[in-house]
């Protein structure tokens, strides 16, 4: 019947013209509504009846390309505001929007400084951008002497790294979390991570570790290698520099625009101010200064031209929790030592055991130990046996707490401690008169108590107290609990020397005041547990 049958591919033909129809009805619908947004944007700035200062502080690198930004953009285009832009590290400005006078933006480079800020006052802080720029963080070496490391956890491991503070610099966290980002899942991996950075924060402690540009001079200078921005490396005017990353990726530097003007029109014109800068830093003028500049876009688009460590994928740790606890412990480690270290020389220690005596052992483990020391670390010597100070007093002081660098008596206090070391053997004998030694030290150090050190006592012997006119056990305990000030903590570290030494008794003497035990059950294990100790600190 008419009408009912259609000639052969009509119905395709339809939903073709149909299909393009829609299409240019479509096109021609963006156009208009991009035509009457783009034209109420500029009725809504063309003309503005004033501008008012937007004060910016931004991560020193990155104030170059926002200066050529900003200058080449018209106010309207930055919401009618006067950007004044200044060069501040993250440690500053958080401090100063912390206290209430901060910039009305805030460009660090890492959204964590924000967090932290955050985090310490406990306000939410508005975000304009999430990302305006983008810089992975590399290995940097002098060209041809770039190290091979398969993940961040080797690179820790690197011999001449130069790291910087973790703490107090996102360059230098940037390894950490990436390291814990590859540990993630992985039997054992936090805990390498964790044990990595051991001597790192302790040949740091209480020193003042130069930014990555001090960095890269020391590597341009010394060799070795450091860690610091993709940008910092291709920006570098010095010696050509090299820098890889490994396959498994890289933490990276992710430069937030952040509104912290307080709250009132004053914020409202800053993040109206933040959100036309994000506007503008996505435009193609901006991505050509961004690229000339050493900087990425925040798609991590490699850089061209070959330069940069190419394709790279973002390391970011699941867990945060895990990252504050790594770097809560790395707080204590890099905090210097000041502590005695308190040697048993009763009569048991000169038994023999494995071609030589406990003592003599002993001493060489210690002597050992001392080594591992900084130069700002303060360290003092006692020994003990009963009656060893004459009378009742069971200890005898034979160098003062002071610090090993410092010279006293024609020697410095590092070789102090190594002579006095070295005359152990010769005060063997008498009985073991702990109790009563651990105290006298424990209070010792804390009526110096440093707040810029780790406050420890060390405590080395191979049995139980045996002092019938000394204090007991309980004694000990309750008087460490009860004069232990938490704002002030001072640590005991007991190490046992073979399976003689009352482990359970030692144990329980360094967890009364927050310490570590350890035991070294045979004469070879004395040197590592005594090194394992030394580096022992509590604090997550």
């Amino acid at each position: 019947m008419p009408g009912r049958h259609s000639a052969p591919g009509a119905s395709s033909t339809v939903n073709r013209v149909s299909l393009r129809y829609l299409a240019v009805l479509g096109a021609a619908l963006l156009v208009i509504v991009g035509g009457v947004f783009a034209a109420q944007r500029v009725l809504a700035f063309a003309g503005c009846e004033s501008t008012g200062d937007v004060t910016v502080s931004a991560d020193p690198a990155l104030v170059p390309v926002l200066n050529s930004v900003v200058s080449a953009t018209s106010p309207e285009d930055l919401g009618c505001a006067r950007l004044m832009i200044v060069a501040d590290d993250a440690d500053v400005t958080s401090a100063a929007v912390a206290r209430g006078d901060g910039p009305s933006l805030w460009i660090p480079d890492s959204s964590e400084s924000i967090g932290k800020v955050a985090a310490s006052t406990g306000q939410l802080v508005d975000i304009a951008s999430r990302s305006i720029a983008a810089s992975p963080v590399v290995i940097a070496a002098r060209t041809g002497e770039l190290p091979f490391f398969d993940s961040w956890l080797t690179a820790l491991q690197l011999p001449t790294l130069r790291l910087g503070n973790p703490l107090s610099n996102s360059v230098s966290r940037a390894p950490v979390q990436a390291a814990l980002a590859e540990a993630s899942g992985k039997p054992g991996g936090v805990d390498a991570v964790s044990t990595a950075l051991v001597p790192i924060a302790q040949a740091m402690a209480g020193q003042a570790p130069g930014d990555s540009a001090a960095r890269l001079a020391d590597v341009a200078d010394d060799g070795g290698v450091a860690v610091a921005s993709e940008q910092q490396v291709v920006s570098w005017a010095g010696a050509p520099m090299a820098a890889t990353a490994p396959n498994t990726g890289a933490g990276v530097l992710d430069f937030p625009i952040a509104v912290t003007a307080p709250v009132g029109p004053t914020r409202d014109a800053a993040k109206a101010a933040g959100v036309a800068l994000a506007d503008v830093m996505r435009s193609n003028a901006a991505r050509t200064i961004l690229s000339d500049n050493g900087f990425r876009f925040p798609d991590l688009a490699p850089l061209d031209e070959g330069r940069g460590v190419g394709d790279v994928i973002a390391l970011v740790p699941t867990d945060r929790g895990v990252v504050e606890s790594a770097l809560r412990r790395f707080s204590v480690l890099a905090l210097p030592t000041r502590g005695i270290v308190l040697e048993d020389v009763s009569g048991s220690m000169g038994d023999a055991v494995g071609g030589d005596t406990r003592i003599g052992l002993t001493v060489k483990a210690s002597a050992t130990g001392v080594g591992l020391f900084p130069d700002n670390a303060s360290l003092g010597l006692w020994a003990f046996s009963i009656g060893l100070g004459g009378g009742s007093q069971d200890w005898r002081e034979l160098v003062p707490l002071r610090t090993l660098n410092e010279v006293a008596d024609g020697s410095t206090g590092r070789q102090a401690l190594t002579n006095a070391i070295g005359t152990l053997p010769a005060l063997v004998g008498g009985g073991t008169g702990l109790y009563d030694t651990t105290l006298a030290a424990w209070r010792r150090i804390k009526e110096g108590y440093d707040p810029t050190a780790y406050n420890s006592v060390i405590v080395l012997t191979d049995g139980g107290d045996d002092d019938q006119n000394g204090i007991d056990l309980d004694t000990l305990l309750q008087t460490l609990k009860s004069e232990q000030d938490p704002a002030k903590p001072v640590s005991i570290v007991t190490i046992g020397i073979t399976d003689d030494a009352d482990a359970g008794t030692l144990q329980q003497i360094s967890a009364a005041t927050g310490g570590t035990s350890f035991v070294a059950r045979n004469p070879a294990e004395i040197p590592n547990v005594f090194v394992t100790a030394s580096k022992s600190r509590n604090g997550g």
